[in-house]
């Protein structure tokens, strides 16, 4: 874990809270996300901390340490509570030009991180609906606990009818317990019992104003109650998911 490259994020967050965030994925043209998972170089470290004095400049005076005269970076400080830390994260994504890339799969695969870590899931994944729209192929899913990628897997509607009855109502699916909610316990013996999934989180993905796809979150643990803030930060990494692919679809 880069934990020292993901301090200078926290401690923008501390100076100038989701603006001094944004600023220094600006600068440094690394999202929060990515400084938590990239190894920590020295190369890496003297960037962000040039970067982090230009904040300095810009939002208010940094601490140093009195024993070092270096910046102090202190990770117990500056956490914040789920809604800013999903908003933050949102930020991040949305400075870094990169994002809105040419290839779907690459933006897929850096929402489906952000996702674990802003709304805190073992589990999520993008989906797209074929031609037909009787079946929706996985582009991407990102587990956490393995910090590993994957796709390819395809559900077809004659499979699970449904759950694409519950998901074509373009509507979120919040299944606090997802073995005897009516649109996710067709996949409770098959799929969720044997992986650990208790709670599911769906929300649509739109291109040119037709649902496209879902964005899929499957907690592990107890049965979850989704909160509205969740909610809506899933829909907004689905916007981008949405804007990505009517951008390549324009070139």
């Amino acid at each position: 874990m880069a934990q020292k490259l993901y301090d200078y994020f926290l401690r923008a967050g501390e100076l100038g809270g989701i603006q001094a965030r944004t600023r220094l994925s600006g600068l440094s043209k690394m999202t929060s996300v990515e400084a938590k998972s990239i190894p920590d170089s020295d190369e890496k470290i003297k960037l962000l901390e040039a970067h982090f004095k230009t904040l300095i400049s810009e939002f208010g005076k940094g601490s140093t340490s009195k024993t070092t005269g270096s910046t102090v970076i202190d990770s117990s400080k500056g956490l914040v509570d789920k809604l800013r830390k999903q908003m933050s994260v949102f930020a991040d994504l949305t400075a870094t030009r990169s994002i809105y890339s040419n290839n779907i799969k690459t933006t897929a695969s850096r929402i489906t991180e952000a996702l674990v870590d802003a709304i805190d899931v073992e589990r999520a994944s993008i989906w797209l609906y074929n031609n037909a729209q009787d079946a929706i192929e996985c582009i991407d899913l990102f587990e956490k606990s393995k910090s590993s990628h994957s796709s390819g897997t395809v559900l077809k509607s004659s499979d699970f009818p449904n759950y694409f009855k519950a998901v074509a109502t373009q509507k979120t699916l919040a299944a606090e317990n997802a073995h005897s909610h009516p649109g996710t316990s067709e996949f409770s013996e098959v799929y969720l019992k044997p992986l650990g999934i208790n709670a599911m989180l769906d929300v649509p993905i739109y291109v040119n104003g037709k649902m496209a796809g879902v964005v899929c979150h499957e907690h592990t643990g107890d049965f979850r109650k989704w909160t509205t803030d969740e909610e809506t930060f899933a829909y907004l990494m689905g916007n981008i998911v949405g804007m990505t692919i009517e951008k390549i679809s324009a070139t």
